[in-house]
């Protein structure tokens, strides 16, 4: 009966191993979370608070609405490249991107090339973005995107468009500037993971079995 529960014990371990092997989420984050999404404050306190955070999170302010040009920046997330990838979410603060004012302000979004202005663009336009106000964006991305998510190597490039907003309206330009970024991909092991698992269950049993005869 001894053995029965251990092997028992030993059985749910294997199955608990093989659940969490079939599902792993790779996380990178650049930068640091300096506000919380909606806080409205000054430039001068939003740059000050990034100042030594890998660019383009370092406290710079990048463009301008009045005289142009507009916000443009790109960054890298690199990590171990995955096997199978089935989901991926970006999630993003930045500042003063306005996105309030008439129009779409995503000018081009990309992940390796792959264009992403739309689904950007639609969460900046359904909230936020009002002058001087750090937002926090979660972006859901799509399958186009798993194939690159796999690399290990993701550069995203963001780049605005006016208008923007200024003390005395709309304004030609759109500056900004980004706050962090965090990458978050879900995968699964290749089918030699499973294989090994299922072989080291088995030799459990077999050790088990010959130690309860």
């Amino acid at each position: 009966m001894k053995m029965r529960r251990i092997f028992g014990v030993a059985l749910f371990a294997g199955v608990l191993g093989m659940t969490e092997a079939a599902s792993a989420q790779t996380t990178v984050t650049l930068g640091s979370q300096d506000f919380a999404d909606g806080t409205t404050l000054t430039t001068a306190t939003f740059l000050t608070a990034g100042a030594g955070e890998p660019a383009p999170f370092n406290g710079v302010f990048v463009g301008s609405d009045v005289t142009g040009p507009n916000f443009s920046a790109s960054w890298t997330f690199t990590y171990a490249p995955l096997a199978t990838v089935t989901a991926g979410r970006l999630t993003l603060g930045i500042y003063d991107h306005e996105s309030s004012a008439s129009g779409n302000q995503v000018a081009s979004f990309t992940l390796n090339g792959i264009e992403l202005a739309a689904p950007l663009n639609a969460l900046f336009e359904a909230r936020g973005g009002g002058s001087r106000v750090d937002n926090v964006y979660t972006l859901a991305l799509p399958g186009s995107t798993f194939a690159a998510l796999q690399t290990g190597a993701v550069t995203f490039a963001l780049s605005l468009q006016g208008p923007g907003l200024g003390v005395l309206g709309e304004t030609t330009f759109n500056g900004a500037a980004l706050d962090f970024s965090t990458l978050a991909v879900t995968s699964v092991p290749e089918p030699e993971t499973y294989a090994m698992l299922l072989a080291g269950l088995a030799m459990l049993g077999l050790i088990l079995k010959r130690r309860a005869s």
